[in-house]
């Protein structure tokens, strides 16, 4: 999603925190930039990161492949995300290069990978391969554009939460529903997802690719009762919707597990994903940045929950030394 600088959930509720609390905030490169001052201190917000973490402990979190290879290091369960190298940073790759060692990897993962950049938010440029070829697609894509390339194992979702951490403390926490379309006797699928589109329950880049994943099922109309998921990925931006974490336990087990991952990168501010797949929690990912623009817009309340957890790090920003 993109969202204009001035028109961002986040610069609007820091303008109204720093109002409150008597903070004077200056802005610049088009807001993309906050300065906070009060007392003599100053703090900073870049993008989406506070003053919170350290520049070693953000850059980790912007690399999947690097998150990784440290929640493996503290045995904290998660999702593998294996580095393939751009065959120009020739010093760092093997002299048989890439393409063998990632069909060994995907082999190994059973032809069934996610590709994405090493450093990607939202969903964007996310590939599911099942087969050499479209493996070769991807990584040509994504190659394109960047020097790396991470690969995982794909692993069918049953479910999956974010948790917002703030000093070891649980600041928000949500599941995401993804995008679906219920038969009703009459509709097809086509017709269905149309009527999605103009409600504004689906996003037009949702619907069209719901469209070439579903091709065959298309024309077909939908049995009464029957829904068809229209999205493989939990992205909010890309359709999915927020909702609470009902079972008490659940959550305070799954709070626990982002309070490790937190912890192993040595993150005080940070946000965590975790699926829920075959019976077990794996995290996902873990960002430093704190991105509630869609939270915020589209769940109950959300306007003042993504206040609570701004204000939150705000706060904890001046009681910091």
């Amino acid at each position: 999603m993109l969202i204009p600088n001035r028109e961002r959930v986040l610069v609007e509720l820091l303008r109204e925190i720093a109002a409150e609390r008597g903070i004077e905030m200056l802005t610049f490169s088009w807001d993309w930039i906050i300065l906070l001052r009060k007392g003599g201190l100053s703090r900073h917000v870049y993008g989406y990161n506070f003053d919170l973490n350290s520049a070693a402990a953000q850059m980790i979190a912007g690399d999947k492949t690097a998150v990784s290879d440290l929640l493996d290091f503290h045995g904290v369960p998660h999702v593998e995300h294996r580095l393939f190298l751009h065959p120009r940073l020739a010093g760092y790759v093997s002299a048989d290069g890439n393409w063998e060692a990632m069909r060994a990897y995907a082999e190994r993962c059973g032809w069934d990978v996610v590709c994405k950049p090493k450093d990607g938010t939202g969903g964007h440029n996310v590939f599911r391969a099942r087969g050499a070829a479209e493996l070769e697609r991807a990584v040509h894509k994504l190659l394109a554009d960047d020097y790396a390339v991470s690969l995982s194992p794909f692993y069918p979702i049953e479910q999956e939460y974010r948790f917002i951490m703030l000093g070891g403390r649980c600041e928000l926490a949500y599941a995401k529903q993804r995008p679906a379309v219920r038969g009703d006797g009459r509709s097809t699928l086509a017709e269905l997802l149309a009527a999605a589109l103009r409600s504004g329950t689906l996003p037009a880049e949702a619907a069209a690719r719901a469209l070439r994943d579903h091709a065959e099922q298309a024309g077909q109309v939908l049995p009464a009762g029957q829904s068809v998921d229209v999205n493989w990925k939990h992205n909010l931006g890309q359709g999915s919707r927020p909702r609470d974490i009902a079972d008490a336990k659940l959550r305070r087990c799954l709070v626990d597990l982002a309070r490790a991952a937190a912890e192993a990168l040595r993150l005080t501010f940070a946000s965590v994903d975790i699926i829920a797949t075959g019976g077990r929690h794996l995290v996902l990912e873990v960002n430093s940045g704190i991105m509630m623009e869609t939270y915020a817009r589209t769940a109950a309340e959300g306007r003042l929950a993504a206040k609570a957890v701004y204000a939150a790090a705000v706060e904890r920003m001046f009681a910091a030394p």
